[in-house]
């Protein structure tokens, strides 16, 4: 019993305890005034650099690589690579025969050969529409020939004869005839005519003939100008002097033509004009003819036509057989690896094995450039450009790096795990120890941003809004401009670059965030009144922890 009075008066003194704690901390609270927690801080504007990256790692890769690959089936004529071989561009790797290429290829051009020949011969026909005189003389036309007349490239259309001098083959006695020289003088006298002429020999024939009465004698030929006196066909006689006597030929002979030469049409078609009669006298030069030919063209066009196509038929034959030497595209190593790391290929290839289409040998790969294809995330993307710089560093060679470029940047992404990446490519030039090899493993550092020697000011500092950045400005007299209007540049993570509307030196109050006082907190769980008796426990309208029971219970304010 007595303890049951002690618990009770416990109680009250507690609650007594509590009421007045309460009703202090409320007028106390009220009573203090709300005031900044916030302490100010300056920067100075300064100059410095913004640099960011993107990095990623793969695996190095010759820039310039190009599989060796067999075109076709074939027999290999003559393999001159092995494993690991420094090569040079245009050097023959590979040389294979396919019988069948070769001969598609010989009957194709010797139809080539055909066509062009016979649009020479149709363009000749062209150029041969008018009939000249090669050489000057006399006219003799064929006979039927006239306009109108149908003719080919083969007709005769004449002759021309050189008139300016003529030939005669005189019989002398062989004692004579012997003792002549080419140029000895000739006297001729023309039958039927009072009048001589003076030749000279010009050969002295080695055959001996006998003549009626069974005299051995020579032919002599007899060369004589013409003084226009002469003509073909006249008889003459000739007399040499030999030791002081006078020795006649043993018969006489006709004057012929010492050059004569025939006139072609060298053309199909029709006569259309004759410009000289038979036996008129022409020079050199002259047109004796002209002809038309009306299909003359349309077939030139359709032979030129048909060259064309032949040409194509001709280059898709050389290009077959050129495929069948298999060169290097560029300096570099031939290696079969790149086609069976684990087995040399060529030793199924010797020279006489056959191959089938398409089976690759390896490759040929330049190591004088490298490439690294790093995965850029999409976020990322935007900012990789060709051209930018970056560096690269290989896991198997510490302590240095090399400098690259970003080549090229893949516009087809790869998804995996929802994460997409796209390639981006750097090249890497490689020293002249060629430290770089390839499948080394590599990590590239691709800078996105680098400006070295600007204005530069942390982050926080600036304001951004509607477009506009701005600051506040510490001034020489203390005071503080707000909304200071500056250009900014490229940023950081961290910092910012100022374009204009700040020096170096000007000082650039941070923003803070100013927290105050509420001055109308009250002792969280009581309202300044109440205490309905019960059990245990606080509650507050708002919230708080409520006990069972009865207790005391607060009108207002937070509850805990």
């Amino acid at each position: 019993m007595k303890w049951k009075q002690n618990k009770k008066w416990i109680i009250v003194v507690l609650a007594a305890m509590l009421c007045g704690a309460g009703t202090y901390s409320y007028f106390h609270f009220k009573a203090k005034p709300a005031a900044a927690s916030a302490q100010q801080t300056v920067m100075k504007v300064t100059k410095g650099e913004i640099s960011s990256t993107v990095s990623g790692t793969s695996q190095l890769d010759a820039k310039d690589r190009q599989n060796i690959v067999v075109p076709v089936d074939a027999v290999i004529k003559t393999m001159n690579v092995t494993q690991n071989q420094a090569v040079k561009k245009g050097d023959v790797l590979v040389e294979l025969s396919v019988p069948s290429v070769e001969t598609n290829l010989k009957e194709a051009q010797v139809s080539l050969d055909q066509m062009q020949s016979e649009l020479a011969e149709l363009q000749g026909e062209q150029s041969h529409m008018s009939i000249s005189a090669t050489m000057g003389g006399k006219l003799t036309l064929s006979t039927n020939l006239d306009v109108g007349s149908q003719v080919s490239k083969t007709t005769k259309i004449g002759t021309i004869s050189d008139t300016s001098q003529y030939k005669v083959k005189l019989s002398f006695p062989l004692q004579e005839a012997v003792q002549l020289k080419k140029g000895d003088n000739v006297e001729l006298s023309v039958d039927g005519y009072l009048m001589s002429k003076v030749g000279t020999v010009n050969t002295v024939s080695r055959d001996v003939n006998a003549d009626a009465n069974g005299n051995k004698i020579v032919t002599v030929e007899v060369l004589v100008d013409n003084d226009g006196t002469l003509s073909a066909g006249l008889k003459v006689k000739g007399k040499i002097t030999s030791g002081g006597s006078e020795i006649d030929s043993s018969a006489d002979a006709a004057l012929d033509y010492v050059r004569t030469t025939p006139v072609f049409s060298e053309a199909s078609g029709t006569i259309k004009t004759m410009k000289f009669k038979d036996g008129d006298t022409v020079k050199q030069g002259d047109t004796i003819a002209t002809m038309f030919n009306d299909d003359l063209q349309n077939n030139i066009i359709s032979k030129q036509a048909a060259i064309d196509s032949q040409k194509i038929k001709v280059e898709d034959a050389q290009q077959k057989l050129d495929q069948l030497t298999i060169k290097a595209p560029f300096d570099g190593v031939f290696s079969a690896d790149f086609a069976n790391s684990k087995s040399n290929v060529l030793r199924n290839y010797p020279a006489g094995a056959s191959i089938e289409a398409n089976t690759t040998l390896g490759a040929v790969a330049s190591l004088s450039t490298m490439q690294l294809a790093i995965a850029v995330d999409e976020l990322d993307l935007t900012s990789i450009k060709v051209g930018q710089k970056a560096t690269v560093k290989v896991d198997a060679i510490s302590g240095k790096t090399f400098d690259g470029e970003v080549t090229s940047v893949s516009n087809v992404g790869t998804t995996t795990n929802g994460v997409t990446t796209y390639d981006a490519v750097v090249s890497i030039p490689n020293t002249e120890a060629n430290d770089l090899k390839y499948a080394m493993t590599a990590t590239a550092e691709i800078y996105i941003q680098d400006k070295k020697d600007i204005l530069v000011l942390p982050i926080q500092a600036v304001t951004t809004s509607k477009g506009k950045s701005t600051v506040s400005v510490k001034k020489a007299d203390g005071t503080v401009e707000e909304g200071h209007e500056i250009k900014i540049g490229i940023r950081s993570k961290t910092q910012v670059e100022v374009v204009s509307g700040l020096a170096e030196g000007d000082q650039v109050v941070m923003p803070t965030r100013k927290t105050t006082t509420n001055n109308q907190q009250q002792m969280q769980g009581f309202p300044g009144g109440g205490f309905p008796g019960g059990g245990q426990g606080f509650s507050g309208r708002n919230g708080g922890t409520g006990g069972s029971g009865g207790g005391f219970s607060g009108g207002g304010g937070n509850g805990r």
